[in-house]
């Protein structure tokens, strides 16, 4: 492994200890070795931590400090190049050009239908081949802005968020950064302007995980209808551009497909936290830092973006399907429904279809098809976010701090449509609704319909059953650490 030393230059005086650090952009096998330093700090996370605060985060590029994609099993999960075009290529893993998410080119990797040959490096894989495509998410961690969810005023706080690469885990330093707490509700001793780790980095303790780059389609579907089928059969599942969303399914249903997918690769259905750790890398300097665009495609098909000239400021949003009202992935105004504004990014994550996520009101199943024993027994409670069980619809101050709920204040309570008074927050007035004792499953990013109210800061609430506008995302957290329920 090349080692790239962060070069520290330690001049000590009465009055100060200065601490320069080289900053190189596109290094992914990056060393730091601090064993014959003198400096008063234990790990690499604390001499980071001394770094941002001396220098400013904004100074500092940590490119450096991306975590390199875990491949697992290399005949399973194959690196990839993708062309403006669409064209998908594979390629080296140590090749330089496969990412450099300084210049918003992030990792993605496929997996092969069976039978499927393993390609050569630099030969073009043909979409037919493919099952599923996947976009690398590295560990961060991120600068609090609201960890009170103190949002119902009138101050806008929507922002590019402060990320740094890093996976090491943020400790307690006060104004600087804070240890994660990982519950619904409880801040621990974090304080806006300080950095921590996203939470969805911690529960499966990786440097980072594979998110679904569309939302999950049914395999073979060739009419929106022949995707509405409430079945677990992992089989059916396709990852990948210009399919129909799987979609009409209750919550145990795409938990159970999601997890029994790749097991070796620790396949599961989205959390809300891994969602945020999207939601916010995408609204950084690191992605498109602004609200993604909206796929508006009413036929529930992946990959799409609203043209400009349809105006997605009402709602409901103007909708069709064809190329008068949107475009596919590989197209310029395909790009802006990314969460890079290219497209390397994730697709989807506004409008579409809405997201569910393995996230819910302790102890209120609603009609999800899971009780206390087919989920909480089951399975490890890593797979899913709870929430505290006295939750209403707009008790913001029971987020997970990372989750992309509780932070996106302020909200505030008016009609967009129709005669409904909904909760929105103040990050382009996306609905906020929270989870309650009833509609007790989280979902996110809104159906091709929301227009002005959908966005990767969407959140809303459904009950847990069956539903047509319902569909969902898988994540692999990589090496399989629960070989067993």
């Amino acid at each position: 492994m090349k080692k790239v030393i962060l070069g520290i230059l330690i001049g000590l005086s009465l009055s100060a200890i200065s601490v320069v650090a080289l900053n190189l952009c596109n290094a992914k096998d990056i060393e730091y070795n601090a064993s014959d330093i003198n400096w008063d700090v234990d790990t690499v996370s604390d001499a980071l931590n001394d770094l941002y605060k001396s220098k400013g985060s904004n100074t500092n590029d940590s490119c450096n400090n991306v975590a390199e994609p875990n491949l697992g099993n290399e005949e399973k999960i194959i690196p990839v190049i993708i062309d403006d075009n669409g064209t998908v290529t594979k390629v080296n893993k140590n090749n330089p050009n496969w990412y450099n998410y300084c210049e918003k080119k992030w990792a993605n990797a496929v997996i092969l239908n069976d039978s499927v040959p393993i390609p050569n490096d630099n030969q073009a894989i043909e979409m037919i081949n493919i099952e599923s495509m996947f976009v690398w998410i590295p560990k961060y961690k991120y600068k609090l802005w609201n960890v009170n969810s103190t949002g119902k005023d009138s101050i806008e706080q929507k922002h590019s968020i402060d990320i740094v690469f890093d996976t090491t885990n943020t400790i307690e330093k006060n104004g600087v950064s804070c240890e994660t707490p990982m519950e619904s509700g409880n801040i621990g001793n974090c304080s806006n302007g300080e950095y921590m780790t996203h939470p969805a980095f911690i529960s499966f303790d990786v440097d980072g995980f594979w998110v679904g780059k569309f939302e999950t389609g049914y395999k073979n579907a060739t009419t929106t209808a022949q995707a509405q089928v409430s079945s677990n059969d992992p089989s059916y599942i396709v990852v990948k551009p210009n399919a129909f969303s799987w979609r009409n399914n209750p919550v145990k249903n795409m938990f159970e497909a999601a997890y029994d997918y790749e097991r070796d690769l620790d396949s599961h259905m989205m959390k809300n936290t891994e969602w945020g750790a999207v939601a916010y890398l995408s609204h950084s300097k690191y992605g498109i830092d602004r609200e993604i665009n909206i796929n508006n495609k009413s036929s529930y098909k992946t990959g799409y973006s609203a043209l400009p000239s349809t105006n997605q400021q009402t709602f409901p949003g103007i909708t069709g399907d064809d190329n008068s009202y949107n475009q596919q992935w590989n197209t310029n105004v395909g790009y802006i429904a990314s969460t890079t504004g290219n497209i390397t990014g994730v697709y989807d994550m506004s409008g579409g279809a809405f997201d569910t996520m393995a996230s819910y009101t302790f102890g209120k199943y609603g009609n999800s098809g899971f009780n206390s024993t087919l989920l909480n027994d089951m399975y490890n409670d890593d797979y899913y976010d709870v929430y505290n069980a006295n939750s209403t619809g707009d008790s913001y101050q029971y987020m997970i701090l990372g989750d992309a709920t509780g932070e996106m204040g302020p909200f505030r309570q008016y009609v967009t449509g129709g005669s409904s008074n909904d909760f929105h927050n103040g990050w382009y007035g996306d609905i906020a609704y929270f989870i309650d004792s009833s509609n007790s499953w989280f979902r996110r990013g809104g159906p091709y319909t929301d227009g002005s109210n959908g966005g990767q800061f969407e959140f809303n609430r459904h009950s847990g059953a069956l539903e047509a506008s319902n569909g969902f995302r898988i994540v692999l957290a990589g090496e399989n650490k629960h070989p067993t329920n």
